[in-house]
Order: C-alpha cells, then structure tokens, then sequence
C-alpha cells in the first residue's frame, strides 16, 4: 500500500471516529458478556452459550469499523464540494447502503435475539424434560484421590443418602438408580464428576437438585470431604461446604457436610439434627463391611456381598440395614432356604428404630411379603412407589409382592409386569427383577418378551443356575424348531437341579406336553441319584393333573413317592385327598393310597376332616381342627408368630369348611374369610383351596364379582386352573357375558381335551354350551 493511500485512510479513520467507537463497542461488549454470563449462572444455559456470544461480538467488531468508515465518507461526500461532483457509483452506493448505523445495530439486536431464543428453548425443553420433585436431591458417585479410600466412591452415596433422609425435609433418590446411570452417562464414572452430566442424571430420576463432590485423602488416617449443591433446573451452583478429620470420624463428618450444604435452601426455623450413625453403626469397621457388601449386591454378587454384609453383623449385630440388605443377599441367591432370609428381616425390623421413613417402610414391606405372607405388602410397596417413585427397591417389592401374592388378592399374574418394568427403567442393571420377567413370560406364553427379558438377562449374568436354566429353556419353549432341537440335544447333560428348576417355571398352558415329558425324564434319568430324580417325577405328575388326566398323576405321584423314600407322602396325601374333595379324583385306587398314607402316621388332612364331617363323623373333623389349634400354640410358644397365625387361620378355614358340610352357609362364609385373612399368602396350596370354596359358597348370594375374580387367580395351581374357568364361564354366561363365556369355555375346553373318561361329560357339557354360546351370537 503507498503513503498516500495510508494515509488516506487514517484520515477516513478519524474522521470516523473509529477510536470512539470501537472504545464504546468494547465497553457494551464487556456489559453485554457480563450480562451472558449472569443468565449463564443463573438459567443454567448451556455451555456454549458463553463463546457464541463472545463470536457474535467478535464478527460485529469489522462491521463496526466499516460502517463507521463508510458512514464517515459518505457525510464527507454529502458537504458542498467543488464544482464538478465525482460521477455516481452504482455498486458503490449498493455497498453503502448495506453498512449503515440502523442495519448494524439491527443485526446485533437480531443476533442476540436468535442466540437468546435458543437458549430460552434449551431451557424450556429442559424443564419440560422432567417432573422435578422440591424434595428430592441425588447425590453422584464422589472422585477420590489418595490410597485406601476408594471405598467411599459410592460409599458417599449411601451415606449423605442416609444424612438427607434423616432431615425429614429432603430425600436422597435411590443410589443404585443413580449409580447406575452415572456409569451409563458420564465419560469417565472415576474423574471429577461434570455438573451437566450428573444433574441429567439426577433430573432424569426427577431430583431437583444433585451434590457432586470429592473425598482426598490427607494423611495415614485423615481425609478432607468438599462438596457442591447444584440446581438441576437451572445448573448454578448453590452451596458449598468442605470439612476435614480423620477416616475413623466418617459419618459425623458426613453430618456435618450435610449440614453445611443444606443450610442456603433449609426451610424453617431451625436445621435438624442429622446423626448418620444412628441410621447406620457406630462402629467403622461395620460401616466399612457394610458398605463393601452394599457395592457387591449391585454388582449381583450375592456371595461375596453375603461374605461383607456377615462380617458387618459381627462387628454390630443391631446394624438394621446390614441385615436387611443381607435377607436380600441370601434371597437372590439360588437355592437358600427361607430361615436366613426371615431371620435378618425380622432383625431389621426389630432394630429400625430411629431409621428414615424409606428404609423403615421397605423393612417393613419387605418383612410383611417374605415373612408374614401379608397381603398389606401390596397396598404399603404401593404408597413407597407414590412417595420415592424414583425407588428401584420399592418398585420391585411392589412387583415382587405381586408375582409371589398377588393371585391371593385376585390380581392376575401380568400386575407384576409393570413394577418390575419401571425397576429395570431406573437400573438396567436389575437382574432380579428379569429372573420374575422371564418366569411371566413362560407361564404366559409370551414368546416376544420372553426372548427379549432373557437377552437382557444374560448379557448380566452368564453363569448362575437362571442362566444355565433360561439359555435351554428359552430357545425349547419360544426358539425356532432348530433352535428348539439345538437345545433339546444338550437335556441329557443339563444337572438334577437345572431341570427341576426349569420345570417349575413351566406354567403356562400354551407348554406342549411333550417338551414338558422330555424335560421330566431328562430329569428322572438313572445318572441322578433317587433323591434328585422324585423331583421331576412329581413336577410331570402336577402338569397331568393340571390336564384331568389324573390316572397318570397318580401314577407318576405315586412313583415319586417310592423315590424320595417317604419324603413326599405327607405332600402326596394333601394332594390326592384335595383332589377327591373337589371330584377330580373318585376312583378305588386313590382312595386307597389316601387311606394307606393317612394310616402310617395317624394324620388326617383338611380335606379329610371335611369327608369325615359329610358322613356325621363329627368328632374325626374337630380333632383335626384342635390339632390344627395345637401346632398354632407350640409355634407361638416357639417365637415363630408368623407361623402360628397362620395355622390358626387354616383351623379357622377348616371350621368354615366343615360349617358348609353341614350347610350352615353364612356361618361357613364367615369363618372363612376370617382364616384366609390370617393366612400366610405366599401358602398358596391351602389359601387356594379354601378360596375355591368361598368362591362356591358365595356366588349364589350376591357374590358373582368376588367369585369371578378368585375363580380368575387360581393360575398357580395344577388342579384348581382348568375348574376356574368352567366356572367363570358358567358366571360369565349366567350375568350375558357372552364374550367372556365362550373365552372360558374354550380355555376349559382346551385344557381338558385329553382329560379321563370320568371328567369327560363336564367337558361335553362345556362344548354345549359353546356352541349354544356362538348360536346366540350368529343369529343376534
């Protein structure tokens, strides 16, 4: 460029006033990014809301200059000049007319006006994202720094978890439900963790707020913990708080941290005390246990956690929470009786005082369904999902309740499906919850789902007993043929234990009965010894049974019998005596085998008490009702209460029973439904059967809709399935239902098909009906 040319412009330059304006640019610039960067902190707006502001600025900068340039020379051109005026520039003028002081200050304006749109649009989208609950805070994995300390990485979820539900005014969202999403969302789950990406997290479980923060440690027994309370609406940080002491002082450090952080956003008059301790142990070597044990059962290693969580009960045997994480440890794992699962229950609970309202309603929800059988577990898990419905626990008690009990309060079996569904929409990682998925599947012959839960099952777990168990029996029951024959070539190598197992989920009645005879001798083969051959045996008697074909039942019952070596005769005797009383088995030869196994130990079941009372036998029936009174007190005198109520509820049932035999109807009503009100729900074989006769008792008298509906839960039991729905079809088409008659009677029909010669007229008698059923329906 020449001098002149140079200097030209400068002149131009100052003219302008370029200096002026650009100082004044820089000033509103600097208002405008302190402006951008208060809506930033206080709206939460994204990231990179901050440097595109800055960009805009940054390309108004050269228009500026220009128009001041421009604007400069065209006022200088608009003075009186000489006498000869420079000729027009069409393109010139085009240019001059683009760079004036209205069209820049427009653009800016329409700029910032765009780039606050879509900020207002981010924000909006992300509060319509999610139902934000004031009350609820989620707390992230903490970062750690230093040796040994590692523990308390999600450990500091449990704890400040356990400090803001002892407030009683904020409560921590479930940590596995957090835990489990963190690793799914963030980069790194170990590095510091990023404000964005947790309160996702957290708004995703619908927490309003979420605390990030750090554990370092600071010397051989000292740790400093530091924390920040985050709005999850509005991503600004709200509080701060670090405290510092040694490890051994761990969970009043964490009372005090939480303190700290609340004190910003406590409503009312003063902040509570808050003792983690007295919700946990005193005692850090427990707490340590606890914790390692609490870290395994999310990972579903249930061994190992049982290992820690032992350990923490030795070091305080009052540790509520231990015990009751222990229950479950013991109750997912494959094959444990139900003492030790009913012992640390019945711990927790008896040690809760002084726990959150969460963890004291899932003690005692949980003690309710596992221990007592009570059916007040349904309508409690239901009230913990409305009040935490961010609570993995809670959902699955609800589900789990449902599944084991809820044919005892007239739900069908899919109720559970959705509980169990919004568990696994918490933590993916809820390998329980798909074990009781898997197993609705195949008693509902949902092939569809039953392919997709057992995926998602396997991809957790790949080597327990539910796995060797659903990878066969998955492909047998929903594969394609050679799917199906794949896994059918490898029966002969499954264990004893697989193929029981695996009969035992075979419920629904879609289940060709030639799979399930090829499983059962799979299972009774000579390689297994006696006691591990009566098992399938007696599972393929139940499902001939379950089809009227009760001459083979016996059959096979009585082969399973001789097996077990006179384990399974008491069980027998119960079975074939219920199956006389309901008229499936009238033949000399069961009542022969009833008469020899009641005469070995001069026992009388139930149903024997009530043939006894049927033929004036009076006394034979009220010995079995005392004897039933008798064993209730030895429990009770035992400690076992649960127990003892229940078996006082079964002589009070025996008594309704007894009461209808001699046709006292309302008296046999009532003492009825005040037995099954005290009965155990999960024993499913007596509630049963004196549900069955409720039903009977009270569809005559204004009961159709009660009957209807225990006629539709008896699905669990191989004898009282194919009666229920004759008889709900006889209801159905007494009240001109057609629709629903003809579905029942089909089912009957179906289900009964190959039935024995004496069951065979109930089944012409339902064809009948059927076709008087679709006759109607034609000519209407």
């Amino acid at each position: 460029m020449t001098g002149p040319n140079l200097k030209h412009l400068v002149e131009q330059a100052r003219s302008a006033r370029l200096v002026r304006v650009l100082g004044v640019y820089i000033i509103a610039s600097y208002a405008i990014l302190q402006a951008v960067d208060l809506l930033i902190a206080q709206f939460g707006l994204p990231a990179w809301f901050f440097p595109v502001g800055l960009g805009l600025l940054l390309l108004g900068l050269p228009v500026l200059g220009a128009t001041a340039v421009i604007q400069a020379h065209m006022q200088k051109q608009s003075e009186p000049a000489a006498a000869d005026p420079a000729p027009v520039d069409s393109a010139g003028n085009g240019v001059r007319r683009l760079f004036t002081w209205r069209l820049a200050f427009l653009g800016g304006v329409l700029a910032f006006l765009a780039l606050g749109s879509v900020g207002a649009t981010v924000v909006w989208l992300r509060i319509r994202a999610h139902e934000l609950r004031p009350d609820a805070v989620a707390v992230m994995p903490f970062h750690v720094v230093g040796d040994e300390v590692e523990l308390w990485r999600e450990g500091m979820v449990d704890l400040l978890g356990a400090a803001l539900n002892a407030t009683g005014q904020f409560h921590a969202s479930d940590p596995r439900a957090v835990i489990n999403r963190w690793h799914r969302l963030a980069r790194d789950p170990e590095e510091l963790p990023e404000p964005d990406i947790a309160a996702e997290v957290a708004g995703s479980l619908g927490a309003s707020r979420v605390i990030l923060g750090s554990v370092i440690k600071t010397g051989s027994n000292g740790v400093r913990l530091s924390a920040d309370l985050y709005s999850v609406r509005w991503r600004r940080k709200e509080a701060s708080a670090a405290v510092e002491g040694s490890e051994d002082q761990m969970t009043a450090l964490v009372d005090r941290l939480t303190l700290d952080l609340l004190r910003s956003i406590w409503r009312g008059d003063s902040m509570p005390e808050v003792r983690v301790s007295a919700m946990t142990t005193t005692s850090i070597p427990a707490l340590r246990a606890y914790l390692e044990g609490e870290q395994a059962f999310r990972h579903s290693q249930f061994a190992e956690a049982q290992a820690a969580l032992n350990q923490a009960i030795e070091h305080d045997s009052a540790f509520a929470i231990a015990h009751y994480r222990l229950a479950h440890a013991y109750g997912w794992s494959f094959g444990l009786g139900a003492g030790e699962i009913s012992r640390h229950l019945s711990a927790a609970l008896r040690h809760s005082q002084g726990l959150s309202e969460r963890d004291s309603l899932l003690i005692r929800g949980w003690k309710l369904a596992d221990v007592d059988g009570s059916l007040a577990a349904i309508p409690l898990f239901n009230r913990l999902t409305t009040r935490y419905p961010d609570d993995v626990e809670a959902w699955h008690g609800l589900g789990d309740a449902l599944f084991h009990m809820g044919a005892q309060d007239g739900e069908p079996l899919i109720a559970s499906v959705e509980p169990m569904e919004r568990a696994l929409e918490l933590d993916s990682s809820f390998a329980p919850a798909l074990i009781h998925l898997v197993e609705i599947a195949y008693a509902t012959d949902d092939s569809t789902r039953g392919r997709e839960w057992t995926e998602r099952y396997l991809a957790l777990d790949s080597t327990s007993i539910y796995a060797q168990s659903f990878r066969l029996l998955t492909p047998l029951h929903f594969g394609s043929p050679a799917d199906s024959a794949r896994a059918a070539a490898v029966l002969d190598t499954a264990s004893s234990q697989q193929l029981s197992w695996m009969l035992a989920r075979m419920r629904g009645t879609g289940t060709p009965m030639s799979l399930y005879q090829r499983i059962a001798l799979a299972g009774a083969d000579p390689r297994f010894t006696d006691d591990e051959r009566h098992m399938p045996l007696w599972f393929l008697g139940l499902r001939y049974m379950k089809h009227g074909q009760v001459s083979i039942a016996l059959d096979l019952i009585q082969q399973s019998m001789a097996l077990s070596g006179g384990g399974m005769d008491r069980a027998a005797l119960n079975l074939i005596s219920t199956a006389r009383e309901v008229g499936l088995a009238v033949d000399s030869t069961s009542l022969q085998l009833v008469e020899r196994l009641a005469s070995r130990d001069d026992y009388m079941t139930p149903s024997m008490a009530v043939q006894a009372a049927q033929e004036g036998r009076s006394e034979e029936a009220a010995a079995v009702v005392a004897e039933l009174e008798a064993i209730a007190d030895t429990l009770l005198a035992q400690g076992d209460s649960a127990r003892a109520r229940s078996m006082r509820g079964r002589a009070w049932t025996l008594r309704g029973r007894i009461a209808a035999a001699h046709d006292s109807i309302d008296e046999a009503i009532a003492n009825l439904r005040r037995g099954l009100s005290m009965i155990n729900a999960t024993w499913t074989g007596p509630r049963d059967l004196d549900r069955y006769w409720l039903a009977h008792l009270i569809q005559d008298r204004d009961g159709e809709e009660e009957a209807i509906s225990v006629y539709g839960s008896l699905y669990w039991n191989p004898w009282a399935e194919a009666m229920a729905y004759l008889h709900r079809a006889e209801l159905h088409e007494r009240r001109g239902e057609l629709d629903e008659a003809a579905r029942y009677y089909a089912r009957f029909i179906d289900m009964w098909a190959d039935a024995d010669d004496h069951l065979q007229p109930r089944v012409e008698a339902a064809r009948r009906a059927l076709e008087r059923i679709r006759g109607q329906r034609i000519a209407s």
